[in-house]
C-alpha cells in the first residue's frame, strides 16, 4: 500500500503534499474563532469596529509617552492627532500632494522665462505656499501623535519622514 501511494504522489501533483503541508492545514483547524477573526481585520477583510482591538493597537511601536513633554497619550488631542495620522485617507491626500509638489516643481523649469510679476509665477509661488501650509500640517500632527525623535517610532526615527 505504502508503494502506491507514493506513485500516486508521484502521478499527481495535487496530492504532492509534505508532511508539514499536512501538519499547517492541521493547526488552522485548532485556531480559535478569536484569533481568525484576529487574522481576517488585520488583512482588512472584516470592517467591523472592535473598541478592544482598536485600545491594543492604540500607539502600536510607539514608545514615547508625552509628546513634546506636553502630550500624554491620553491627552484628547493627541488622541484626536494620531486618530487622523493613521487614517488611511490623510496618508493618501499626503501622498497626492506629494505628486502634485513633484509635478509643480517640474512645471516651474518652464517658468523660468516669465515675468516675476505675471500670473504664472504668482500661481506658482501660490502653490507653494498652500503646498507648504499642508507638509506643516502633517508634520505638527505626526510630531504630536508620535513624538519628535528621542523614543522609539517617533517623527523623525520613522525613514520615510
Amino acid at each position: 500500500m505504502g508503494a502506491d501511494t507514493s506513485a500516486l504522489r508521484e502521478a499527481d501533483p495535487d496530492a504532492r503534499k509534505s508532511k508539514k503541508e499536512e501538519e499547517m492545514i492541521d493547526d488552522v483547524d485548532d485556531i480559535d474563532e478569536k484569533a481568525i477573526r484576529e487574522i481576517f481585520m488585520d488583512a482588512g477583510l472584516i470592517k467591523k469596529k472592535d473598541p478592544e482591538r482598536e485600545k491594543r493597537l492604540l500607539y502600536n511601536g510607539i514608545s514615547c509617552e508625552r509628546s513634546l513633554y506636553i502630550f500624554s497619550k491620553k491627552n484628547w488631542i493627541r488622541l484626536f492627532m494620531y486618530k487622523l495620522s493613521k487614517h488611511k485617507l490623510f496618508d493618501n491626500i499626503i501622498m497626492a500632494l506629494i505628486a502634485l509638489s513633484s509635478v509643480k516643481l517640474a512645471v516651474d523649469s518652464y517658468l523660468s522665462g516669465f515675468a516675476p510679476d505675471s500670473f504664472e509665477i504668482m500661481v506658482s509661488e501660490n502653490i507653494d505656499i498652500f503646498m507648504n501650509v499642508c507638509f506643516l500640517f502633517e508634520c505638527i500632527t505626526k510630531n504630536i501623535s508620535m513624538g519628535v525623535v528621542m523614543d522609539e517610532g517617533s517623527y523623525l526615527r520613522e525613514s520615510w519622514n
